[in-house]
């Protein structure tokens, strides 16, 4: 179960941040200037796409926490170690 949690969280971040290069991109270069409602149409699938986005990662995060305390205390033991000799 937890593999496929994770599959299915990576793969939503992905498509987020696919949705959200694209709606950057077309904002910057394709509709840089003016209120046109195409524009306002992309700014708010770029704003709650990012949202989104943001709090799937801190979901990741928040799934991930103990390893990554772990991976930190394996990688400063490392460099104490490294430092001592």
């Amino acid at each position: 179960m937890g593999s496929l949690r994770n599959y299915l969280l990576d793969l939503v971040m992905g498509i987020l941040a696919l949705i959200l290069t694209t709606s950057a991109f077309l904002l910057w270069v394709v509709l840089p200037q003016g209120y046109f409602a195409t524009r306002l149409v992309w700014l708010d699938i770029h704003k709650w796409t990012g949202l989104a986005l943001v709090i799937s990662v801190l979901l990741h995060l928040v799934i991930h926490a103990r390893w990554l305390v772990r991976m930190t205390q394996q990688l400063l033991g490392r460099i104490g170690k490294q430092a001592e000799t």
